[in-house]
């Protein structure tokens, strides 16, 4: 905001001339020895001005290497009025179309259609176009869930000119039998009993049997033993098994295998819309590397102004050394299994174990398994069919 200079510093007292500079409170920064008689540093506008006695004293050379900082480039518009209030006109505008939404973002939605959503949102005031000062974000976030009990949970968050709307849809719940149908319980797919609850019903199963897909385990008839009178319940239960997933992964031979070395390469560019700026560019010196890419705002993280930022990340990867190829590869088809596994398994089952068996076809794959124990709640209510 104030400006300051990088100077560079020659002679052979430089000691002296960092003590001296300390001694009458003049601020150093980032300073950097190059060689026995040279350095540079950071500099105040103001503390360059005290150098003059302070350079005398440590016979010293003081140049200055740049100008950085607002008041330098204020300066190079003195004479360029126009530009100035050009740069001042846009800079207007931004700000005052940062004060409408021009883009919604809907994240979370899965089952419910994300053009059901947005109709909604502009219903309630939430659309391209709208003035943000006007807009009560958490009573329109209520209001969203009120028109659409399939939605459990809602958020919306204003960042710059996008409305960032995240959801959570609500979960349909097992069909739940009306507690005065009579309704056994049975097994909602394989697995090992591992503990059970019976608050109603005649248990058939007992901890550590294996049970199938759509077996008894709970009945809802009743047979009284001395009368041989037979009473229909509701039958109600936890049972917890022991149940298995399974996902399969294939890498093969000839596709590349690369790993990241830790180095990275960082660019940096300013969407305006229309144009896009260069902002920092540094050198890929990497012979092999990926890329990712992401959008950030420029001036904060509320992005008050539309202009972006572009940042992208070069990392350096290399190939497995010479002999550790194969391990590469099975690594490879691991990781794949293995998202392919959990992409099956409900978010309320508890992973206690995992496994995996490789499978090679020599010259051309390597195929992965990875099986997955979990304990999960497997009692489904079933109604009682009279003939």
């Amino acid at each position: 905001m104030f400006g300051y200079l990088v100077i560079r510093v020659e002679g052979l007292s430089l000691e002296r001339f960092i003590n001296l500079t300390v001694s009458k409170g003049i601020y150093l920064w980032d300073i950097k020895r190059y060689s026995y008689t040279a350095l540079t540093a950071c500099i105040t506008i103001k503390g360059f001005k005290k150098l003059k006695k302070i350079v005398r004293t440590a016979r010293c050379r003081v140049r200055i290497l740049d100008k950085r900082g607002l008041p330098f480039i204020l300066a190079r518009f003195k004479h360029r009025k126009m530009l100035v209030v050009g740069m001042t006109v846009f800079f207007i505008i931004v700000y005052g179309l940062s004060s409408f939404i021009w883009t919604v973002d809907i994240e979370g939605a899965v089952k419910v259609p994300e053009e059901k959503i947005l109709q909604i949102l502009e219903k309630h005031g939430i659309k391209p176009g709208a003035y943000k000062r006007n807009l009560d974000i958490s009573a329109i976030a209520n209001w969203v869930v009120i028109d659409m009990p399939e939605l459990w949970w809602v958020s919306i968050e204003l960042r710059g000119t996008k409305a960032l709307v995240r959801v959570v849809e609500t979960n349909a719940p097992p069909p739940m039998i009306d507690r005065s149908i009579p309704c056994d319980i049975v097994a909602a797919r394989d697995g090992i009993i591992h503990e059970m609850v019976v608050l109603e019903g005649e248990p058939l199963v007992r901890v550590g049997d294996t049970v199938r897909k759509g077996q008894l385990l709970v009945s809802g008839i009743i047979e009284d033993q001395e009368t041989h009178d037979v009473r229909y319940v509701h039958a109600m239960a936890q049972i917890n098994a022991r149940t298995w997933y399974e996902g399969t992964g294939i890498w093969e031979f000839d596709k590349p295998v690369t790993k990241r070395t830790g180095r990275k390469a960082v660019q940096k560019y300013l969407d305006l819309g229309k144009w896009v700026i260069e902002y920092q560019k540094e050198d890929i010196p990497f012979k092999k590397y990926e890329v990712v890419e992401k959008r950030v705002p420029f001036f904060d993280q509320r992005g008050l102004i539309p202009i972006t930022m572009i940042v992208r990340e070069y990392y350096e990867v290399e190939e497995p050394q010479k002999g550790t190829e194969l391990q590469a590869i099975k690594e490879k088809a691991h990781d794949i299994a293995y998202e392919n596994a959990r992409r099956t398994i409900p978010e309320h089952v508890k992973i206690i174990d995992k496994r995996v068996k490789y499978d090679m076809i020599e010259g051309k794959e390597v195929k992965a398994t990875v099986y997955i124990e979990a304990i999960e709640d497997i009692a489904q209510q079933q109604r009682i069919i009279f003939n």
